[in-house]
């Protein structure tokens, strides 16, 4: 079976040009003042990011023949635009900028999907770190089948 899924994801390509994750806020996710927690759109990059990984049909054999990889988050940011409280609807749309040999970021834009309204947005700067040969790989190209199709022109965020 691993030789077949291998065959199938050889050549494979993300087929969209962003991946869209959905949360619905929940009680527990908002403050006393009734908004969304600052720290859940953090949070939340981290899941849309993990998601959209998984998308590639090849990424649990991946994973398990790579256990020495890790991917490492080495810089993030979000900024706030509006609101959003207990029982909205976010659509986290993900895309892809400066890939480069070692490293590539991570665009988040937080949408209210009940409005379309842009309430957030954010990135993420990654890269990897191979614990048994103690280096800095390259981008590995499940990343890249994955990145390329959802990389957006080179625009200030």
């Amino acid at each position: 079976m691993p030789s077949l899924l291998k065959k199938s994801a050889e050549n494979w390509k993300y087929p969209k040009e962003k991946f869209v994750y959905e949360k619905q806020i929940l009680l527990r996710q908002t403050n006393l003042f009734g908004n969304t927690y600052y720290s859940n759109y953090i949070e939340w990059q981290g899941e849309a990011r993990e998601k959209f990984l998984l998308e590639h049909p090849a990424a649990d054999e991946f994973f398990k023949n790579n256990k020495a990889l890790r991917m490492i988050t080495h810089s993030l940011y979000h900024r706030f635009h509006d609101n959003t409280y207990f029982g909205d609807r976010l659509r986290i749309e993900v895309t892809a900028k400066s890939i480069l040999k070692y490293s590539f970021m991570l665009i988040f834009e937080y949408f209210n999907a009940g409005n379309n309204k842009l309430v957030g947005h954010g990135w993420q700067k990654i890269g990897f770190y191979d614990e048994v040969k103690q280096s800095f790989p390259p981008v590995p190209q499940l990343f890249l089948d994955l990145l390329l199709p959802v990389l957006r022109p080179n625009k200030n965020i």
